[in-house]
């Protein structure tokens, strides 16, 4: 397994058996359905590649909120994946919301390609605080997210935007740094 949790999955003669599929849970239309991997797990182990300021935080018990904006990809995956977990010594909580002007205070905002049209209204909201942006879109992290998740040939491949990360206040360990692309806003 690499920094980021992935190990390979089976194969079927049909490609890719995802361990959802394989448990006869519901896919949604997402082009890492067919995947051996969890998307949820890669915003765990954002979390652990990530630093925020003190200030993020209420107190040093407070949890780690993950927001999800649009459509959300990840039905209940999200609640099974944290339930239990602590990334130094915080829990985690989930929140959804349906309109950028929804959106509250979060550590980590997931941004779905459903939201593409309203993408840079969203980052732009998110600025307020600190806030780690991942997205799932073609051109997510040049548009200013931080990070982005791209699937191609079958594989998730990894955009992160360190200009966007520091003008969102927060720090991207170097392991992280090392399996990402990196790229610019704008460019």
């Amino acid at each position: 397994m690499n920094v980021m949790g992935m190990s390979e999955g089976s194969r079927s003669a049909s490609g890719w058996v995802s361990r959802r599929e394989s448990r006869g849970e519901p896919l949604s239309p997402r082009p890492w359905n067919n995947l051996p991997w969890f998307p949820e797990r890669f915003l765990f182990n954002f979390a652990k590649y990530v630093e925020w300021p003190a200030e993020a935080f209420e107190d040093v018990k407070s949890p780690i909120t993950i927001g999800v904006s649009g459509e959300d990809p990840f039905g209940g995956t999200l609640e099974k994946t944290f339930r239990g977990k602590m990334v130094n010594h915080r829990p985690f909580v989930i929140e959804r919301f349906k309109e950028p002007v929804d959106i509250k205070r979060c550590h980590i905002l997931f941004v779905a390609r459903s939201e593409r049209a309203r993408a840079a209204t969203i980052l732009e909201h998110a600025r307020k605080w600190a806030v780690l942006t991942v997205g799932e879109d073609k051109d997510f992290a040049q548009t200013g997210g931080v990070i982005n998740i791209l699937i191609e040939s079958g594989k998730p491949r990894l955009e992160v935007n360190p200009d966007a990360a520091l003008e969102q206040k927060v720090s991207i360990n170097s392991k992280l740094l090392k399996v990402a692309a990196i790229v610019r806003t704008g460019k």
